[in-house]
């Protein structure tokens, strides 16, 4: 289903007021003219970004409105895509991207590192998963995301996993995790933190997944799996045949060497607690 994107005059437009914090991503899209769903999909993009509350709400402030703005202008106005987009707000000194927190990890370097590592050239690589040369360099450069089923194809074949990355350089399991203190990767609407350091038998992790986010894919790798949802809804298919819609409460194990994908298809972010043995997403 196509959505509408009609932009009103951007003269008409109001600023943001004096609130603490800024509007809520329905307030924005009304604002600029666009539909939530259209914002919704530019940060899934990677166009814009939204900030959090400590309450963990999405809200839009002063910059963010302006980029807001620009996005849809060049969306509806110069008819751009979404490479000739980010194309200009580079050009333009807008394209940054959003904050990253002290503990994310910059999974565009590490991608790169590996591939090096290995001797391959970006065209070698990509061929070897299925991408082009292109798309890979812009993932290297942390200018373009990457489904979680996409990523986790080009990990196995550079021989490691998302837990590697996430790993300290430390061999000593940890006994206690502060909320919060996990190093995590953001891509693509979905933040997976590790709650686990060192040699484990367990993957433990916290996957934060924002509204239509997902794999957007099916994948499978060794072990099982086990998932548990804090809060939102969450939707698991295995094999493409059984599917399961999970709530607050509910929890799912399976061998993680069916084929699983899975997505977020409710209307507010979904948290869950997803645990792997072996260490192998």
């Amino acid at each position: 289903m196509r959505v509408s994107e009609v932009l009103i005059d951007q003269a008409d437009v109001p600023t943001i007021g004096s609130r603490d914090l800024g509007y809520k991503v329905g307030e924005a899209a009304r604002m600029v003219g666009v539909s939530a769903a259209t914002v919704r999909v530019w940060e899934r993009e990677g166009l814009i970004a939204t900030s959090r509350s400590s309450s963990g709400y999405r809200y839009f402030g002063d910059e963010d409105l302006v980029r807001l703005r620009r996005v849809a202008y060049l969306r509806r106005v110069e008819k751009l895509n979404t490479a000739g987009i980010r194309r200009v707000l580079a050009e333009e000194g807008h394209d940054r991207q959003p904050p990253r927190k002290r503990r994310e990890v910059a999974l565009g370097p590490r991608l790169r590192k590996m591939r090096q590592e290995r001797g391959q050239t970006l065209e070698q690589a990509a061929a070897a998963v299925g991408l082009s040369a292109s798309f890979l360099s812009e993932l290297e450069r942390d200018q373009s995301g990457a489904s979680m089923a996409t990523l986790h194809r080009l990990l196995s074949y550079y021989g490691t996993t998302f837990a590697a990355l996430l790993q300290r350089p430390s061999g000593r399991v940890a006994r206690l995790k502060r909320a919060g203190r996990g190093r995590s990767v953001r891509n693509h609407g979905v933040t997976v933190e590790q709650l686990a350091d060192g040699q484990a038998l367990m993957e433990p992790q916290i996957f934060t997944v924002e509204p239509g986010a997902g794999s957007e894919g099916s994948y499978s790798h060794e072990g099982e799996e086990f998932v548990y949802v804090l809060e939102g809804s969450f939707e698991v298919v295995l094999n493409d045949q059984e599917r399961y819609l999970l709530r607050d409460g509910d929890s799912l194990y399976y061998p993680s060497g069916v084929l699983h994908s899975w997505r977020n298809p409710g209307r507010s972010v979904a948290r869950l607690i997803w645990v792997n043995t072996p260490p192998t997403f």
